[in-house]
């Protein structure tokens, strides 16, 4: 994006703004465009209406470029956004439109609003929810669990079995997790809790074959409801119960077995994947020209599974809520605690650093705190941010 010929080219039509991942002015552009890889690019036309998007890197100019050609295209387009918004805004509600709207802001990633889904499904025949084809393009574009076009979309129970058989598993989960995200996104935009248990619910649903899966995937889905309403009282008493049940009722030994397990696939993924390499891309055994067809999958080896950083992620939630009820917060530390015996990280120490600090353990929050500061560069981090929170610490200054 800094290279002179796309800065010259950017600088002719567009206004450029840069917004930071994590920045409150970024996270409702979060939502409401499903930004789910970073760095994402947007190109809007005049009007706001959005024209492309584009996410990833680049080492040369080219992909940008080219960018820029696709955003002017979109915006010369008669069809743009910007049509199908002005159409529906001057009052167009025929079928083919709608669904032509939707596939539009579909293809950009842009959300549906409840409302336009609920429109369209109230235009269609009753004929069409015997429909596979029209019952799978409103699943597949999240309707709200409960709202109108949700329920239209389920009248058939038998037509929703008969497609959740014979649909790819990863359609499937990502229709089933659209939903659910869209239902508890509008729940806490309106601070609905009703709606959000019923996202929960469908949550819960999903897990059939595993109650206890089930269990915790609503449990956590209502744990975000209550953080994002700033429903602080139920959140804390909920993440204290959900933390100790499915995190710290593991036992330490456990805990580093799994640990030890998970590298050691990492590692053995890595492997293999470097000997199909040195092989040619050719399983042992396969001779060179033979016809193959070989599917792999290779993670990069991480410092822990999910549940050390959904540990961490809990505790420092905790702090966040800005509770000062030692129960809480002492049930926190050891969270914490637990991440840093598993896997030591600068994220980690900060984290119980700053637990210990609101519990007025000072000696014990520099200490843990300078680790964070120790095993920030190693890990690729600068030091900086921790060193800062150091010196307030020391100074015994609000962080």
């Amino acid at each position: 994006m800094n290279e002179p010929e796309v800065v010259q080219v950017l600088n002719q039509d567009f206004l450029v703004k840069e917004i930071r991942f994590g920045s409150r002015e970024g996270a409702p552009l979060v939502r409401q465009y499903t930004i789910t890889s970073y760095p994402t690019y947007l190109y809007f036309a005049p009007d706001g209406a959005l024209l492309y998007r584009r996410f990833g890197n680049a080492s040369a100019a080219a992909p940008y470029l080219k960018d820029i050609a696709a955003a002017r295209q979109a915006l010369a387009d008669p069809h743009n956004l910007s049509y199908y918004q002005a159409e529906y805004e001057r009052g167009n509600r025929t079928v083919d439109f709608l669904q032509q709207y939707l596939t539009k802001r579909r293809q950009l990633g842009q959300v549906v609003e409840p409302a336009l889904l609920d429109t369209y499904a109230d235009q269609l025949p009753a004929k069409a929810f015997d429909r596979a084809a029209d019952v799978q393009f409103i699943l597949e574009l999240g309707p709200v669990v409960g709202s109108r076009a949700y329920r239209l979309s389920h009248l058939n129970n038998k037509l929703i079995d008969s497609l959740y058989r014979v649909l790819p598993l990863s359609q499937r989960q990502a229709m089933n997790n659209l939903m659910i995200a869209r239902t508890m996104s509008q729940a806490i935009a309106t601070r609905n809790q009703n709606m959000a248990q019923e996202g929960a619910n469908f949550a819960r649903g999903t897990w059939n074959n595993d109650p206890l899966r089930g269990a915790r995937a609503y449990e956590n889905n209502m744990l975000d409801f209550y953080r994002l309403t700033k429903d602080t009282t139920n959140y804390l008493r909920q993440s204290s119960w959900f933390y100790e049940r499915y995190y710290m009722n593991i036992s330490t030994d456990s805990a580093r077995k799994a640990l030890a397990a998970y590298e050691a696939q990492q590692q053995e993924q890595v492997a293999s994947r470097q000997r199909l390499l040195a092989n040619g891309g050719r399983p042992p055994g396969v001779a060179p020209g033979a016809p193959t067809m070989i599917a792999t999958t290779v993670r990069r080896s991480g410092p822990a599974p999910d549940f050390v950083n959904e540990l961490n992620t809990g505790a420092w939630n905790v702090y966040l809520t800005g509770t000062r009820n030692r129960d809480y917060l002492s049930r926190a530390v050891q969270w914490s605690k637990r991440t840093v015996d598993l896997t030591p990280r600068a994220a980690y120490y900060d984290t119980l650093a700053h637990l210990l600090y609101r519990l007025r353990f000072f000696a014990e929050a520099e200490a843990m705190q300078q680790q964070a500061v120790a095993h920030a560069a190693p890990e690729g981090m600068s030091p900086q941010q921790f060193e800062q929170v150091l010196t307030k610490m020391k100074k015994h200054q609000p962080l």
